[in-house]
Order: C-alpha cells, then sequence, then structure tokens
C-alpha cells in the first residue's frame, strides 16, 4: 500500500516546485510608436506613454471606450490616436504631457489614426467618408480642428 502515499508525495513536491518557480512578465503592450525620448503603446483600452527602454509606464488616457493607433507628432510634443468612445472610432489628439483629449473628426464612418504630415499640422487618418468609395482612402485634418481633406490620389 506505500504507493499511493508515494504518488501523493510526488505530486505535492511537483506541485511546490512549480510554485517556487519565477513566473515570466506578461507583456501585452500593443501598437507601439517611438519618440525621441518616449514609448507609447495601447494596453487594456488605452494609450500609456513609458520611457524609451519601457520603464515608467503610466497611463495618458483614461476613457471610457478604447484607445488604439498612437502616433506621436514629428515634434513628439502630440499624441494621436484613435478613440472608439460611442461606438465609432475617431481621431484625437492630446498633449505628451497630459490634458484633455480635443476629438478632429466627426464622421460616422470609422476614422483610423495612420500618422502625421511631415510639418505636424496636419494628422493622416483613413476613413470609408465619401459616399462612393468602396474601400478606405486617405484624410488628413488639422491639429488646430477644421474639417477633413481628401488625399490626392
Amino acid at each position: 500500500m506505500p504507493k499511493p502515499y508515494f504518488l501523493l508525495a510526488l505530486l505535492l513536491g511537483s506541485t511546490a516546485i512549480r510554485a517556487q518557480a519565477p513566473t515570466a512578465e506578461t507583456l501585452l503592450l500593443r501598437e507601439p510608436a517611438l519618440s525621441r525620448d518616449k514609448l507609447a503603446f495601447s494596453y487594456a483600452g488605452d494609450i500609456w506613454l513609458a520611457n524609451r527602454d519601457g520603464s515608467n509606464p503610466q497611463r495618458l488616457t483614461v476613457g471610457q471606450g478604447v484607445e488604439t493607433n498612437p502616433h506621436f507628432s514629428p515634434d513628439g510634443q502630440w499624441l494621436a490616436y484613435t478613440g472608439d468612445y460611442d461606438r465609432n472610432p475617431d481621431v484625437y489628439v492630446v498633449a505628451v504631457s497630459g490634458g484633455q483629449p480635443r476629438r478632429l473628426t466627426w464622421h460616422p464612418s470609422a476614422d483610423m489614426v495612420r500618422d502625421w504630415s511631415p510639418d505636424g499640422k496636419s494628422i493622416l487618418f483613413s476613413s470609408s467618408q465619401e459616399a462612393y468609395a468602396r474601400s478606405l482612402q486617405l484624410f488628413t485634418v488639422p491639429m488646430a480642428g477644421a474639417c477633413p481633406r481628401a488625399c490626392p490620389c
């Protein structure tokens, strides 16, 4: 009858060894963007900022919806992202130092941030805003706010 006790001891011993083994750190950051000194990424539906080496992560957005596609402005002072707060993705911009995000698009089509213009004055995004378009097109919207303009083909 020593067999069941041996198996029980073996099972308990292996469980104790597994409990002491170091666990791997879970890294679920998505859509990373780099500036000169910062790293932006989406995680758990929010936009986060960290030092370029990944240290000191801090949440930048805390909206009720989902924030994705972060992109730094050329000077690294602003972050454009896609915010889905009312079941419609739109373009938003927020200062890297924090503050209230500003909504820049209002069209019912999904507007997805893709990049910035080289001068940092406009944000490039994709959308199917044009009624005759069956596929995505590129648009720009000024950071200062105005109507989006379709990019020439």
